[in-house]
């Protein structure tokens, strides 16, 4: 184990990313890391305003090797005369020094140069990393005047959750410090993630203890916080089923947006309408970009006579992500198929809904979880995932869902206008089967659901190991078109489709249900099965995260016998159009009727009448 150990000045909220929870604005906590992990420390003011202070945790690694200090008692000597060099290094296995040769790791030297000498302390770690640090020792000659040649940014406007590289050179001068950094090398850079607004000071010493200040200033653009962001309000189509030769008309409303463009049209009005004529089935995918360079988009399908209409979530399942970091998430699917024994899934993932990226496929067997953590993606970036199976059928397709990785800086923010906290909980490792110390269960009554009908979900939850399960937290993530609109506790993020539910910590045998009511708004008609997703995160006795998932299945009424998906099969049977259908049918009943009138009329020349006489 690490034991963290923090304090803060008059900040009231605080958090470390990969705990998951409230901390104390100081305190202590001990932290079980199985890989190497940063963790940062962001604490907030009574205005909101906030600072962060990051940490590595070096798990299985050589730690880094570093020079402390490399100093001198007199820089500036006459010839006969000797100076000491001191040096302390740290996580250094070996180190020597110019003109000297091997020296330990921490110590001093009496040197008597004759002429002008640098001496270079090279210091090197178990890894082979290497560090090196200069100092100039002057003989018969005065000590140059310290100074500053390049204090700079890589970039001094970003965005809040980007960094920006600091770089600097000074030369003459005995100790360099910046401030929010602390001390560093005479030359050298440093990435920085500043949350707001930041003047960064360093300031140089010279032997005689005269100082030089640099400052530079990093503007952060926090648009991304407030409530001016792009957004779609709503993007709708007259009809999504049509016969080759008809037309729709797309409608579409934005708010805050600059440039609005849909694919296959261009680039279109901030709000508007438009008559489309679609030869084929179409995907149109409405693009929308805000001044301040966050993006948005939102598809429709318009299916066309007899194309055949893609139906996902028919055999595997892609549920939510989760373990959601700066740069990693783990994607998770379900198997729903008996039939799809011995079946290989992987997800398809990316920055767009054309994906792009792959898992590599794995053998799984049955109706199973199964899931995949994905790594190297950028900070603060949507991504885009589907859950796909190789089975006896063929290619089996889940939905397309969608995930935000996390800015370097933001764990918490609070919406003012509604008092919404979202947190961004990092729920470790998903722990299934009998490993799991949680019973989980989400359910509803219902088999198929329809736009209109209300939902009754319960979730239960029990602690069946022999340990306390600490800092547990319950989330449900209900599917688009699906709004909670009543729950017994916790906050719902109508933005992120998510009820948070902080709980007790959890002793053994300790257990709890949880309520919440939704109304379905809307459903894809390309959806055989639609998931709600129920997740239980907690903190083990080895202080490692992990949780425990669980989902509940249900069949949209929109493909199982509803209005629209009866003119789904009718539009597209044999070229007949539905109102086609419906006077074949007319037709049918009226030839009925008068083939029963003309039977009637009929003389019936033998009668016989049976009758069964209850005993």
């Amino acid at each position: 184990s690490s034991t963290l150990n923090w304090s803060t000045s008059d900040c009231v909220n605080a958090t470390i990313s990969n705990l998951g929870y409230n901390i104390p604005t100081s305190g202590s906590q001990e932290v079980w890391p199985t890989v190497t992990t940063t963790y940062t420390l962001t604490a907030y003011g009574t205005t909101g305003a906030s600072q962060t202070r990051s940490v590595t945790v070096y798990v299985n690694q050589p730690a880094v090797c570093a020079i402390d200090n490399f100093t001198t008692s007199d820089n500036s000597i006459t010839s006969g005369q000797s100076t000491t060099l001191s040096w302390n290094t740290t996580n250094c296995t070996s180190t020597s020094i110019s003109s000297i040769g091997s020296v330990s790791v921490d110590g001093s030297r009496t040197v008597s140069p004759t002429v002008t000498t640098t001496y270079t302390l090279t210091a090197s770690g178990g890894s082979g990393q290497t560090t090196m640090r200069a100092l100039t020792i002057y003989v018969n000659e005065a000590t140059p005047e310290c100074f500053v040649s390049d204090f700079s940014a890589s970039n001094n406007n970003i965005k809040e959750g980007d960094y920006t590289t600091l770089r600097w050179n000074t030369n003459g001068c005995v100790r360099v410090k910046i401030s929010d950094i602390g001390n560093v090398t005479d030359d050298g850079n440093e990435r920085v993630y500043p949350s707001e607004d930041t003047t960064y000071t360093l300031t140089a010493y010279s032997s005689d203890g005269h100082s030089i200040v640099r400052t530079l200033r990093i503007n952060v653009d926090q648009n991304n916080n407030n409530n001016n962001n792009c957004a779609i309000d709503n993007f709708t189509s007259t009809d999504t089923y049509i016969e080759r030769g008809d037309h729709v008309t797309l409608k579409w409303n934005t708010s805050d947006c600059n440039t609005v463009n849909i694919t296959d049209i261009g680039n279109v009005s901030l709000d508007g309408n438009r008559v489309v004529y679609p030869a084929y089935t179409t995907t149109y995918t409405l693009k929308a970009r805000g001044d301040n360079g966050n993006y948005r988009e939102r598809s429709i399908q318009i299916n066309v006579g007899r194309d055949i209409v893609p139906i996902y979530n028919s055999n595997v399942v892609t549920t939510v992500a989760t373990n959601i970091s700066q740069t990693g998430a783990q994607l998770n699917g379900l198997i729903t198929s008996t039939s799809y024994n011995n079946a290989n899934v992987y997800f398809a993932y990316g920055t767009t809904v054309n994906l792009g990226s792959r898992t590599a496929s794995r053998s799984t067997s049955g109706n199973t979880n199964f899931s995949e953590f994905v790594s190297s993606l950028s900070p603060n970036t949507i991504y885009f995932f589907q859950a796909l199976s190789e089975g006896p059928n063929g290619v089996s397709k889940g939905a397309i869902e969608v995930f935000r990785t996390l800015g370097y800086n933001t764990n918490t923010y609070t919406n003012t206008n509604t008092n919404t906290i979202i947190r961004y909980v990092n729920q470790g490792t998903t722990v299934y089967g009998s490993e799991s110390p949680l019973v989980l269960k989400i359910e509803n009554r219902y088999q198929a659901i329809g736009v209109g009908d209300i939902i009754d979900y319960t979730v239960y939850y029990k602690n069946i190991s022999i340990s306390t399960l600490t800092h547990p937290m319950v989330q449900v993530y209900v599917p688009e078109g699906v709004t909670v609109i009543n729950t017994s506790r916790g906050t719902y993020s109508e933005k992120d489709r998510t009820l948070s539910v902080p709980i007790e910590d959890l002793l053994p045998n300790a257990e709890g249900v949880i309520y919440l009511q939704a109304r379905v708004d809307s459903l894809n008609a390309n959806l055989a099965q639609i998931v709600t997703t129920a997740i239980l995160v907690y903190t083990n006795p080895n202080g490692a995260q992990e949780n425990a998932m669980a989902y509940v299945l249900n069949n949209p009424k929109i493909i199982n016998g509803s209005v629209l998906g009866a003119s789904a099969f009718f539009g597209n049977l044999f070229g007949f159009g539905l109102l086609g259908w419906l006077l074949l049918i007319i037709l049918i009943l009226l030839l009925i009727i008068v083939a029963r009138s003309l039977y009637s009329r009929r003389t019936v020349t033998n009668t016989t009448i049976n009758k069964t006489v209850s005993q």
